[in-house]
């Protein structure tokens, strides 16, 4: 699935000088949920160059949204449109956090995978049994006097 490229969109009436551009929020939102649901089918297939690629659309998304945030604290009260985007971008907060747990997942298996390569050393000692199985000693010479 390819993510859909942002377009910029004209809103109907543009808002005043200062004033949050609230349509044009809404489909950044609409984008980013997007964006999320690709990342997390580029975190399943392990497609990590697209990973790469896809953080600085997110980074953008998530900066342009913030200084939406900011514009409508400034406001006396907040419009109405807002509480619909408060809502998706919940949504979209879930979707993220679901992404990042399986990011942590996945750096777990990778630490586990490291370990398990550095504890396996070529000079570990090894456990020897001989032909009655029981543990063979090392060094020195086996006493016969043992019943």
């Amino acid at each position: 699935m390819q993510p859909q490229a942002l377009q910029p969109l004209a809103p109907a009436t543009a808002p005043a000088a200062g004033e949050p551009d609230l349509q044009a929020a809404l489909a950044r939102v609409e984008a980013l949920d997007v964006l999320l649901r690709d990342e997390f089918d580029a975190l399943r297939e392990r497609r990590f160059e697209r990973l790469e690629q896809m953080q600085a659309d997110k980074v953008a998304l998530l900066e342009s949204l913030q200084a939406t945030a900011d514009q409508v604290a400034a406001l006396p009260e907040p419009p109405a449109l807002w509480a619909s985007i408060s809502q998706a971008l919940a949504a979209s907060r879930d979707t993220f956090r679901r992404n990042e747990q399986l990011v942590a997942r996945q750096v777990q298996v990778v630490r586990n995978a490291l370990q398990a390569m550095q504890a396996s050393e070529p000079t570990a000692s090894v456990d020897l049994y001989d032909r009655l199985g029981q543990m063979a000693r090392r060094g020195g010479r086996r006493i016969y006097s043992e019943a």
